[in-house]
């Protein structure tokens, strides 16, 4: 199985970042513009644009996590949810100048609320407002990724509700579903048919920690074992591109040895 491979560019290391992808082969993950605040400075956005088009790299096959801190575009108040949805809106426009395959957003789920009209107003106003993004970005896939979600169930029925719009997906993150109150296998095997992207770190299975893979407590070989058959027998759809999210490109690498041991 050969699956793309990312990883977060450093800006403040962006010739190091550029020789690390050369070195393993791998995709650009752009993590600079998940916060809200990021779109009030226009001179810094476009100076980091700029900065990683004169890379000189093909970003085709690279992917941006779009911004996600406060962002409720379900939100009972207009003012929040249109705020929201104009930043998300803004996330796909520098997506769409970087020329990225993809860009991943959060589901925006209260974590344990299950209040049946707020589940019911998450996926009509989910399903409605990303039904349109997709349509108006057409080139670019748009990934739903769990957060701290406890369980698989709205992002699968939204997936599923969406499953005949080309360019939507879900982003599984893996450690976030190691920490749920679902098994990450289960999360694997339910979402599968759905999955375009994933995120993967490690953690101690209770606290989102980004650690470099085999420094944590999640089982890889279930993880790669349950992958593969998913695979295998067709229920993973195709095969998703894949982040390790990791805090620093040393941690990257520490990394892509464990993924390639896994994978070979």
């Amino acid at each position: 199985m050969k699956v793309e491979v990312s990883f977060i560019p450093e800006y403040e290391r962006l010739r190091e970042s550029v020789a690390i992808a050369q070195k393993y082969n791998a995709r650009f993950e752009y993590n600079d513009f998940y916060l809200p605040s990021v779109y009030n400075d226009e001179e810094e956005v476009d100076r980091r644009v700029r900065a990683y088009l004169s890379c000189g790299r093909d970003t085709a096959m690279d992917t941006m996590h779009g911004v996600f801190l406060d962002m409720t575009v379900h939100s009972s108040d207009p003012n929040i949810a249109a705020y929201s949805q104009k930043c998300i809106q803004q996330s796909m426009e520098i997506g769409k100048r970087l020329g990225v395959g993809g860009v991943v957003f959060h589901t925006g789920l209260i974590a344990g609320f299950k209040e049946q009209r707020y589940a019911s107003n998450w996926l009509s106003v989910n399903m409605d407002f990303f039904s349109m993004i997709c349509d108006k970005y057409r080139e670019i896939n748009v990934y739903m990724e769990n957060m701290f979600d406890r369980d698989e169930e709205l992002l699968c029925q939204l997936a599923d509700l969406m499953k005949d719009v080309p360019n939507f997906g879900i982003c599984l993150d893996y450690a976030h579903a190691a920490i749920s109150d679902v098994a990450p296998t289960v999360w694997l095997e339910r979402c599968a048919p759905y999955i375009k992207h994933m995120h993967i770190n490690d953690n101690d299975l209770v606290n989102d920690l980004h650690l470099p893979l085999g420094k944590g407590k999640i089982n890889w070989q279930e993880f790669y074992k349950e992958f593969r058959k998913l695979y295998e027998n067709g229920n993973l759809k195709e095969l998703p591109s894949i982040l390790l999210e990791l805090k620093s490109l040393e941690a990257f690498e520490e990394s892509i040895t464990v993924f390639n041991n896994l994978f070979e």
